[in-house]
């Protein structure tokens, strides 16, 4: 699930097409994930931020790609 959110978060960064928006959204999952593991009462497991940050960085990739393959297939075919 942490997986899933972070791509949504990921894709929403990226339809926004501002740097500042995308940094600013990276620094927030792990400020988040700061803020959990000084709460937390118990041990924080490092892998949950590892997925979180993959996930995010997944969904600028998907959203990248989505860009390339709607240009590419609304491109006008030219034959000779």
């Amino acid at each position: 699930m942490i997986i899933l959110t972070a791509a949504a978060l990921g894709i929403s960064a990226a339809q926004m097409r501002s740097a500042a928006a995308i940094a600013l959204i990276a620094a927030l999952i792990g400020i988040t994930f700061a803020l959990a593991a000084i709460t937390s009462p118990g041990p924080v497991s490092l892998l949950a931020l590892l997925y979180a940050v993959l996930g995010y960085n997944g969904g600028l990739i998907l959203y990248v790609l989505g860009l390339y393959a709607h240009a590419r297939f609304r491109a006008p075919r030219v034959s000779h």
